[in-house]
């Protein structure tokens, strides 16, 4: 088999695979859709680019080494990268469950603020009755 051919079958794998993780992803509120549809995008043009691209006589220029090197760093930045995406989106998620909570707070805040306001009116009325 080819390099070439290689090379494609490596990139539509990887497109496959980076496809399917964003979709459970997705499924699994692990990341928000914002980060999935970018993620999706990214590996659609992975796997289009497995396709459609046909490297011819690319070993003159690279060694087979250098492609794998080349390979594993590629991995190692969209791995990097996903991991990232993932932990930004739960980071947002977290941020919008404190500021709902912040929320419910404030307004429990406001409540007590009105009927301690309320009692010492009542307080107030009393003491100058009796």
């Amino acid at each position: 088999m080819e390099p070439g051919v290689i090379l494609q079958i490596i990139l539509i794998a990887v497109g496959g695979v980076l496809l399917a993780t964003v979709i459970s992803s997705l499924a699994k509120r692990k990341m928000t859709e914002s980060f999935c549809l970018t993620w999706g995008l990214i590996a659609i043009i992975i796997i289009l680019a497995g396709f459609l691209l046909r490297p011819a006589e690319w070993n003159k220029y690279i060694s087979g080494t250098g492609m794998m090197l080349l390979l594993m760093i590629g991995f190692c930045i969209i791995y990097g990268a996903y991991f990232m995406s993932a932990k930004v989106s739960d980071l947002i998620r977290k941020n919008m469950e404190l500021a709902m909570q912040v929320s419910l707070l404030n307004h429990e805040k406001e409540e007590l603020h009105r009927r301690i306001d309320e009692l010492s009116e009542r307080i107030d009325k009393e003491g100058d009755m009796g």
